[in-house]
């Protein structure tokens, strides 16, 4: 699963809370190291984690397909050297509330047995998401986005572009007015 790394300027902080409050997020994640380690060391570990989630719940090659977990990671540098990173993951299709797709407690123990400790858990409304963002996975500005990450599913994409046409009648694609 590819990644897109940023470092993101204190100034932009709040627009990116703001645009990422409002994906509709499944998990928040919280993952820790055993011991001493490099930030990068700790991102390695949580897109093998993530694949594991992908090959569980879309099968083998589920990258062919199109799917895969959409997350959003913020690594938290601490001054003792123990970094740990704050996450925000999407699993599209998945039912959060049937644990036969998705079991919380399962997946909570095979990631902290990976080398460390993990935390999840599902957002109880969109402004613990927006907080979240805030308080934790934008604090130092270090993220690391999915490349699938998307604002939108497909239909809600399409139906931001609907056809127009212009004075001259010719048809262009254009965002709607924003609601005021």
């Amino acid at each position: 699963m590819p990644t897109t790394h940023h470092i993101v300027p204190e100034a932009l902080r709040e627009s990116w809370a703001v645009w990422l409050g409002h994906r509709p997020w499944d998990l928040f994640l919280t993952l820790t190291s055993e011991r001493k380690t490099h930030p990068e060391a700790l991102q390695k570990r949580f897109r093998y984690c993530s694949h594991r989630i992908a090959d569980r719940l879309w099968g083998r090659h589920w990258e062919r397909r199109g799917r895969g977990v959409e997350f959003v990671v913020g690594i938290e540098r601490h001054r003792s050297g123990w970094p740990h990173s704050h996450g925000l993951l999407r699993l599209p299709g998945v039912d959060m509330a049937d644990p036969a797709q998705f079991n919380l407690g399962e997946w909570q123990k095979f990631i902290t047995e990976t080398g460390g400790w993990c935390w999840l858990e599902v957002p109880k409304c969109q402004g613990d998401v927006v907080t979240y963002c805030t308080k934790y996975v934008l604090k130092d500005g270090d993220l690391t986005l999915s490349d699938n990450l998307n604002p939108y599913e497909h239909d809600q994409q399409m139906a931001l572009f609907k056809p127009q046409r212009d004075r001259a009648g010719a048809q262009r694609l254009r965002p709607p007015k924003a609601n005021t």
